[in-house]
């Protein structure tokens, strides 16, 4: 009997057609998370999902979600979203890993990272960061993060000065964020800069949200494994160019850093030391260009979000911005008593930023974690083993059921006390509220993060009057796509010296 291509076709794309209808049959009806509702298409495939993640918008589909269906959102046949502060403690200190979707190495290094990593791994890598990230080791290095902020002061004090008005210049002040935080992150991890201060020029690293757009393609591919390994060997090399770029930049960092023996500590002294001190805590040079790479893409851009995302919001609402102005000017008659120790004390500063990070989460989306082998309970639902869950950090802070008017900007709901039972937002959840994530995988630079925010902000009201331009407008924050990072919109600001 003669081989059939057409028949042996029909065939198979009829095994497939059966095991697809089969499959959502059994999502839909049987699956033991059929009980928990959402969307009739992402409960039967996970295809839905898939392609909302790639289009840049997944967490604001996530918010209306939650928004139709309450705290708990079956947003794919094996995962579960949700709102209810209570899943915060019960998701991510119980070391529950990373499904293997999302366990992701940039292409071209085969090394292990804070993300890839197994747990021993993990922990070793803590192990060998934390004493660099401790608040003793940040406050070390205040002088140098002062120094680069002190830069961007000069350079847009000279933008002021070559205007033709002499009085006022119109900046993007995603641009200037964008060079101060690399410029810090860089001379913290490295002890040397990206100088974009320095030119008044964008490094291609700052393009770097480009390749989150591309990972989270590649990321959806390993949700069908056979299209996955298709991929590898289909990607065109030019594809991969602005990567390779970012690769030589860090492998290049690495080695001026390792011929230099003296100098003010950075983070790569602690792992050197690491390397000396023990064998059991050695990190690889692939490890160290890796690791690297995240911290320097993750340091600055949650920092630059969380400026931006407070800059805007107060300039759409000038009565707050005047609050903050007088509290930092008349709290400093001379810019030299501002200092990372004393801005901890500015309530309406550090409520400001609380705010930012709730409208402008630096991570929007959730981070997922797998249900570990012998079933779990989530919020007070007991789970099955390879349930995929998370908290969707910009659902959870548009929540009603967690905040009082959720979506204004509000910086007053964090002066609040608990005990005042007067205040509009007593029953803001403030337990909900976690922009650094917690637990053994949470993001080891709240403290330099901090430290960068207070001292740009304080210094940026300091010294400038901020409004939005004539006949300009902001972008809507909300509306930005989200790459996993915020696709963040140029936003144009007249500033005038205030002194």
């Amino acid at each position: 009997m003669l081989f059939n291509p057409t028949s042996a076709l029909a065939l198979l794309l009829s095994s497939v057609l059966f095991y697809t209808v089969v499959r959502v049959i059994y999502n839909i009806v049987l699956h033991p998370l059929a009980k928990y509702d959402g969307p009739l298409s992402w409960r039967a495939l996970r295809f839905p999902f898939v392609k909302t993640m790639v289009s840049g918008d997944l967490p604001h589909r996530i918010k209306r979600l939650h928004e139709q269906y309450g705290p708990i959102v079956r947003v794919a046949p094996d995962e579960l979203s949700f709102t209810d502060p209570a899943a915060w403690r019960d998701i991510y200190p119980q070391n529950f890993l990373r499904p293997r979707e999302y366990k992701d190495k940039p292409p071209g290094k085969a090394a292990e990272n804070l993300i890839s990593a197994s747990e021993p791994d993990h922990g070793r890598f803590r192990k060998i960061l934390a004493p660099a990230f401790s608040e003793k080791s940040v406050y070390e290095q205040e002088a140098m993060t002062k120094g680069h902020i002190d830069l961007l002061i000069r350079k847009l004090h000279q933008t002021i000065d070559t205007d033709p008005s002499k009085n006022a210049a119109v900046v993007d002040v995603l641009q200037w964020f964008n060079y101060a935080t690399f410029d810090v992150i860089g001379d913290f991890i490295w002890g040397s800069s990206f100088k974009c201060l320095d030119q008044v020029q964008s490094h291609p690293w700052i393009q770097i949200i480009a390749q989150f757009k591309v990972a989270l393609i590649v990321g959806a591919f390993k949700f069908y494994p056979p299209l996955d390994a298709i991929l590898t060997f289909i990607t065109p090399k030019s594809a991969m160019a602005d990567l390779w770029m970012i690769w030589k930049t860090t492998e290049d960092k690495i080695s001026e850093r390792l011929t230099r023996s003296k100098g003010r500590k950075d983070v790569m002294s602690y792992m050197i030391a690491a390397n000396k001190a023990s064998s059991e805590y050695y990190i690889s040079r692939d490890e160290m260009e890796i690791n690297s790479m995240l911290l320097v893409a993750a340091g600055s851009e949650s920092v630059t979000t969380a400026l931006l995302g407070a800059t805007h919001y107060l300039l759409r609402e000038p009565a707050k911005l005047q609050i903050l102005v007088r509290e930092v000017r008349t709290t400093y008659p001379e810019e030299d008593d501002i200092t990372g120790v004393s801005l901890n004390s500015l309530p309406y500063l550090n409520a400001v930023l609380q705010e930012a990070l709730r409208l402008c989460p630096t991570i929007p989306d959730g981070m997922r974690r797998e249900i570990p082998k012998g079933g779990a309970a989530v919020a007070g639902h007991f789970l099955p083993e390879g349930t995929v869950v998370s908290i969707p950090q910009w659902a959870t802070y548009q929540s009603p059921s967690n905040y009082y008017k959720p979506a204004f900007f509000i910086p007053e709901r964090w002066l609040v006390e608990a005990s005042d039972a007067s205040s509009l937002y007593r029953n803001d959840r403030k337990d909900a509220f976690n922009p650094f994530s917690i637990g053994p995988h949470n993001c080891p630079g709240r403290t330099l993060a901090y430290l960068e925010m207070r001292l740009i902000l304080a210094k940026m009201v300091w010294h400038f009057d901020m409004e939005i331009p004539k006949g300009m407008d902001l972008p809507r924050w909300e509306q930005q796509e989200i790459f996993w990072f915020w696709d963040k919109e140029p936003t144009k600001v007249k500033i005038s010296n205030a002194r």
